[in-house]
């Protein structure tokens, strides 16, 4: 039985979790919720427990906690229940099962953290020249990617498409032909990478939903709210891939 809110904090299961330091405090929060998970401490199906009880326990404070259940869902290990609590996945993702990160050049873990802060420090700043320079027809071309985009839900191939054709156009609507032969370059190379992600749970959905903020900043014209949505969709995407990359190597090596 997991511990409910209130039961004794010396229950094993919370008892053995090392406190947090403050350096990267969601990703390791995560790191060792998804050990423990893949471990078998906690079963297919079965309620984590509390954010209470994981704050408490990790030494963390709700938002760290919440960024790290994001990510483990966005794997696809964990359910997220709406004022239910966080479950243990009863079926593993596609993702989950695929072999792909053992394959082509992101093979370790270093690469993606290189590659994912590439993407971090380019299209943030893409981004924001693209709202300040994007057209009126280049607007009109997005919006069009994103209704295709939302259509093609549940068929990652011709999604993954679609994903990299919108990317692509705002590197061409910031005028700067050097930043869009490098973006060309970082997507060409991170292609599997990012077409592989879309095969996490809700993973399409979740990009359309950031790619419409994305654009609606595109829309007002807004560099700084462009830069801030292109972050915060780059890194949610980042702290799924940094874990499930770790969590397979750890499967690997038993």
């Amino acid at each position: 039985m997991l511990p409910a809110i209130g039961d004794d904090m010396s229950q094993p299961s919370i008892k053995g979790i090392d406190p947090i330091s403050r350096s990267t405090l969601s990703e390791r929060v995560a790191k060792q919720l998804a050990a423990r998970i893949n471990a078998g401490e906690w079963k297919p199906g079965e309620k984590l427990p509390s954010e209470a009880e994981l704050c408490e326990a990790f030494g963390v404070g709700r938002s760290s906690l919440r960024e790290a259940l994001t990510s483990l869902s966005f794997i696809g290990l964990i359910r997220v229940r709406p004022g239910g609590g966080s479950y243990v996945a009863e079926q593993p993702s596609a993702y989950l099962t695929s072999r792909w990160l053992h394959t082509g050049v992101l093979t370790s873990r270093e690469a993606i953290a290189e590659f994912a802060e590439a993407r971090l420090i380019l299209e943030t700043e893409v981004a924001a020249l693209c709202a300040e320079r994007i057209t009126d027809a280049e607007l009109e071309e997005m919006e069009s990617l994103i209704s295709r985009m939302k259509a093609a839900v549940g068929h990652a191939d011709e999604f993954a498409q679609l994903d990299l054709a919108f990317h692509l156009s705002m590197g061409r609507a910031a005028k700067n032909q050097v930043l869009d032969g490098v973006l060309i370059g970082i997507r060409e190379r991170t292609r599997d990478l990012i077409a592989k992600s879309l095969l996490l749970r809700k993973g399409m959905e979740l990009a359309v939903a950031h790619h419409d903020k994305i654009l609606e900043t595109f829309r007002t014209r807004n560099p700084a709210k462009a830069r801030e949505a292109m972050l915060h969709h780059l890194q949610s995407f980042q702290r799924g891939y940094l874990v499930l990359f770790e969590e397979q190597l750890l499967g690997d090596e038993q």
